[in-house]
């Protein structure tokens, strides 16, 4: 099957944002700074870079005239860019409480959805030179680097193992959590209704997990695949997909989603024939076109060929899902039978998604799977291929940390595990601002003084 190629979004409307928000993410301005109505301002953590999903910058943190606010920044060329972009009328914007802009028109400050008004700052005000001088600078920190200082640069230089370890064991705390949750889950659900669940979230990504969820809900897993074993075999992938799409409110297919499938015309034909002879009892309940997130979607990631790829999933599943899970887990190449279930055929996910979803749904599941179904070897067999597990290719989250904590540093997470680690780490230090609890700021401190005791004895 010929697929497209997938291209990227682009993060932010105009080269002259990326400017100024590079400025203030590296900080690289005089302080403090006066709002355009008064207020004095200084900077005590400038946030983390979004991608431009949402505010530019969340989680900032400010002193406003000797009293701490935390919140959103947002970036703009113009004051009146926030009105262009219809930040007024997204509720998602009412967290902001600076707006920062390049050139300043006098106009009265901007307003969130809930009313309130929003302080302003001019940052070519507070600059030594023009906002040009600052364009494709190495010297100034990247967005979406963490922090202000690299943790750790000398221990990954000089001692890369200890870094690792910590990354790891960060990672097996990541995943205990994980399998809490899933045990807290098979409680209270069906086994194949849990795993079905969590492969859903895992295929909505941060984007689309609450829709994904209401498919789920909507359309349990028994149902589904009762409906799939009733169908002939050449057409159960379209009986399952079909029923995913029809209930995602996805059909009939718009002719834009039917290019996202990939799919010829006559295959497209037999998934909506399906959902309409097949699917009479969910008619009624799909979920709202609306519910779901597509803006500044890479193809790859839009839900249609989500819903599309989840149907592979459990069409390949004839004995069920556990049992799918379970078999792939005690199998002789373990990592490569669960891969050959979940992408072998599957064009709609690709190898390095693959991976991801093993780890973050096969492995857990498989770890509380085997305690609560008293399968010990179920629960070793995932145990060790967690343990075997090479890392992915990362996302931004685990790329920005490594950078935070290594700086020029070429070392590599090397394992899933590690890999991990770095997302537990950013989301219970640094982005919480926990520096000095954190195990990485533990043996920096103590490479540190180590250096300089070596020093003052030579």
């Amino acid at each position: 099957m010929h697929l497209f190629q997938v291209t990227e979004c682009p993060i932010m409307s105009d080269v002259g944002e990326i400017v100024v928000a590079q400025v203030w993410n590296g900080q690289r301005f005089q302080q403090p700074v006066e709002t355009t109505d008064g207020r004095v301002i200084k900077v005590v953590y400038p946030g983390v870079w979004t991608h431009g999903f949402g505010p530019d910058f969340r989680g900032a943190m400010l002193d406003i005239d000797g009293r701490l606010a935390t919140g959103d920044v947002e970036v703009e060329l113009d004051v009146r860019g926030w009105y262009q972009h219809g930040h007024d009328r997204n509720s998602d914007f009412d967290n902001v409480i600076l707006q920062i802009v390049a050139s300043d028109r006098d106009e009265p400050l901007v307003r969130r959805s809930d009313g309130a008004a929003i302080p302003r700052v001019v940052l070519p005000d507070y600059l030594d030179q023009s906002l040009a001088f600052f364009a494709n600078r190495s010297d100034i920190r990247p967005l979406g680097a963490i922090g202000f200082d690299h943790c750790a640069p000398g221990v990954a230089r000089d001692d890369p193992d200890a870094i690792r370890e910590i990354w790891q064991r960060a990672g097996d705390q990541r995943m205990q959590e994980k399998v809490s949750a899933i045990s807290g889950d098979l409680s209270v659900e069906p086994p194949a209704q849990v795993l079905y669940e969590r492969v859903m979230d895992a295929l909505g990504y941060s984007r689309n997990r609450e829709p994904m969820a209401e498919v789920a809900a909507r359309l349990p897993i028994d149902q589904l695949a009762t409906r799939i074993n009733e169908a002939p075999h050449a057409d159960r992938f379209f009986r399952a997909a079909g029923l995913l799409l029809g209930v995602g409110g996805f059909l009939p297919l718009s002719p834009q989603d039917a290019a996202m499938t990939g799919l010829e015309p006559t295959k497209t034909g037999q998934i909506e024939t399906n959902w309409r002879d097949n699917g009479r009892a969910w008619h009624s309940v799909s979920v709202s076109p609306g519910f779901w997130t597509l803006a500044r979607l890479r193809p790859a990631a839009h839900p249609v060929r989500r819903l599309l790829a989840a149907a592979v999933i459990v069409n390949s599943a004839a004995n069920g899902i556990v049992e799918r899970l379970v078999s792939g887990l005690e199998s002789e190449r373990p990592r490569q039978e669960l891969e050959s279930w979940i992408v072998g055929e599957n064009p709609w996910l690709g190898k390095d998604h693959g991976l991801e979803l093993i780890v973050n749904v096969i492995i857990p599941f498989g770890l509380a799977y085997g305690d609560a179904a008293h399968q010990p070897d179920v629960r070793d067999a995932a145990a060790e291929l967690w343990q075997q597990l090479p890392a992915g290719r990362g996302n931004v989250v685990t790329k920005s940390t490594r950078e935070q904590i290594c700086g020029d540093s070429t070392l590599a997470s090397g394992s899933a595990r590690a890999e991990q680690g770095l997302i537990h780490i950013n989301r219970n230090g640094c982005q919480k601002m926990r520096c000095y609890e954190c195990p990485i700021a533990h043996v920096a401190l103590q490479w540190d003084s180590d250096t300089k005791r070596v020093a003052a004895e030579s």
